[in-house]
């Protein structure tokens, strides 16, 4: 055995690289933008009485769009739960930021799946109202999470 072949890598960096946290602000920016261009177009421009209360013909597009972009979503927490999330629990860094900001995820997953396969019309509107309204505040959540582990690393707030 060579010298040093028993040593222990060092542990990783908690922070996630530039590239990495770009692309996920990316991801983030494109389902906000998308579920935004679906609520603008399900709540403000489709009640013109002339559309029968018919939905905005632009509402298939931005659910299109936003699933796609859920998906890529899906992909990217994927990725940020062995290379950010594990280590920063183990390390008992930004807890409290990091659960509610998970938990606010996690809300996201389970009613995006419910609105594709809970069949029934009945709830729809329920399941969509908790899922646009997390999605909303998981904005300022990120904000939050992201400037208490700067702050907790002595970095500035968000880049």
């Amino acid at each position: 055995m060579s010298p040093g072949a028993d040593r222990r890598p060092l542990a990783a960096p908690i922070a996630l690289s530039a590239l990495h946290r770009r692309s996920l602000y990316g991801i983030a920016a494109g389902l906000v933008l998308s579920g935004a261009g679906w609520l603008v177009c399900h709540f403000v421009l489709a009640v013109d009485p002339q559309m029968d209360g018919l939905p905005h013909p632009m509402e298939p597009f931005w659910l299109k769009l936003h699933g796609a972009a859920g998906m890529i979503g899906l992909l990217s927490i994927g990725t940020v739960i062995p290379a950010h999330a594990w280590r920063a629990w183990r390390a008992r860094r930004n807890h409290g930021t990091g659960l509610v900001f998970g938990a606010g995820l996690s809300l996201m997953a389970v009613t995006g799946w419910a609105l594709y396969y809970v069949g029934s019309e009945a709830w729809r509107p329920a399941i969509s109202a908790v899922h646009w309204a997390a999605g909303l505040s998981l904005v300022p959540a990120l904000a939050w999470h992201v400037t208490a582990g700067r702050r907790l690393r002595g970095g500035r707030g968000l880049r």
